[in-house]
């Protein structure tokens, strides 16, 4: 069953791969089937639920298959800076038959700019250094007039790129101060090696646009008497040496998701990208740009920078930081202070020496009586005349 279902997905992708490839994809296919040979199964035996040993196999087998540890349930460190994502972009060859120096004019956009896709996984690991595993595929066209008395050539090219990439992150290393905080903004520079594997074809421009080179198809005659080949099916894919160089932007949209802008450079050690080979040429590159999404594991809110807050919050902060100054001074709000009970064992030394008698003590007091009485008088008479004395009759 197994031997079938991969005959099935060979035929239904319609290219083949090197036996690296093959054997990733192998790996890949039989690794459920695996799972389920060493997982432990229910043989009949009757368990007893109750048994310690038991619970606690049952329990670290559950927690194995998630990304959660066993400490409280947090998560595991290994996805830690580990991400995922994926693009959408173009492809932009360079090569023998490239009619441009450096960029296609926008206006043959679709001429020379083809569909491309690229998904990948990523780790930061250190010291702003990190490593990406990505696949890359997609389309290859253009052409170009290769001398005055000769028709145009056109080309037709697909590729597929497996690399390993390291990863730089140069503003967070170089620029930024606080290397402890986080920007939402962020500059990868990225090198690395990998394989690509290809096949492409060329055409004469004209009435008869027959294949005249070609590589990864069979054609229907090897020697036709004119140069004009007719396709007719897919070989397997050339392969050669690839070192990718190039950088990713990005701006974090949360503290999950980023959003990315990448170029790269892809050096292909090979004359052959374009299905023309010349001698005195250099090897064929190709440009890669895209645009997609990344999400990150193991991030929570505050890995994610803080809002800047405005200059009016700021200030009616600050106003009420001032109001509530003298309260924060004793380590409490103001609705928290109140008075404290003292309690004194016996009287205070300086009223040791003046015992209070309780006959002058009330004389005393007598005579406060008397002062704030006569003040009051004092005080309604004041407000009798500044009222203006009796009423006036009409």
């Amino acid at each position: 069953m197994v031997v079938n279902l991969i005959k099935s997905i060979f035929e239904a992708v319609k290219f083949q791969m090197s036996p690296y490839v093959l054997s990733a994809v192998l790996l890949c296919l039989l690794y459920p089937f695996q799972m389920a040979a060493t997982s432990p199964v229910d043989s009949g035996t009757p368990h007893n639920e109750s048994d310690p040993w038991f619970l606690q196999h049952r329990t670290a087998e559950r927690e194995r298959s998630t990304m959660v540890s066993k400490e409280g349930g947090e998560p595991i460190k290994f996805f830690n800076g580990l991400s995922v994502g994926a693009n959408l972009g173009v492809g932009l060859f360079h090569g023998d038959l490239a009619d441009y120096k450096h960029l296609a004019p926008l206006r043959d956009f679709s001429t020379y700019y083809q569909f491309g896709w690229r998904a990948y996984v990523q780790r930061d690991i250190k010291w702003g250094l990190g490593a990406q595993l990505h696949f890359e595929a997609g389309s290859l066209g253009g052409g170009r007039i290769q001398g005055k008395q000769s028709p145009k050539i056109n080309f037709r090219s697909e590729y597929r790129t497996l690399a390993l990439v390291g990863t730089f992150d140069v503003l967070g290393e170089l620029f930024r101060k606080d290397k402890s905080k986080e920007s939402k903004v962020f500059l990868l520079a990225e090198a690395g090696i990998g394989l690509t594997w290809f096949r492409a074809y060329t055409t004469w421009t004209g009435d008869d646009e027959r294949v005249r080179d070609f590589v990864g198809y069979s054609v229907t005659d090897a020697n036709p008497p004119t140069q004009r080949y007719v396709l007719d099916g897919l070989e397997p894919m050339a392969m050669a040496l690839n070192i990718p160089v190039g950088f990713t932007f990005g701006y974090r949209v949360n503290y999950k998701t980023d959003v990315t802008f990448s170029y790269m450079l892809n050096n292909v050690f090979t004359n052959e990208l374009d299905a023309k080979s010349l001698d005195w040429t250099a090897n064929d590159k190709y440009s890669y740009f895209g645009v997609g999404l990344r999400y990150n594991f193991n991030r929570d809110e505050d890995d994610y920078p803080k809002k800047k807050k405005k200059k009016k919050e700021d200030k009616d902060t600050a106003l009420e930081a001032d109001k509530n100054k003298k309260w924060r001074l004793f380590g409490s709000d103001k609705e928290d202070v109140s008075p404290k009970e003292v309690k004194l064992d016996g009287p205070i030394e300086s009223r040791l020496g003046n015992r209070v008698d309780p006959e002058e003590e009330n004389k005393e007091l007598e005579e406060v009586r008397m002062k704030m009485f006569e003040l009051q008088l004092k005080l309604f008479e004041m407000q009798y005349l500044l009222g203006g004395g009796s009423k006036k009759e009409p």
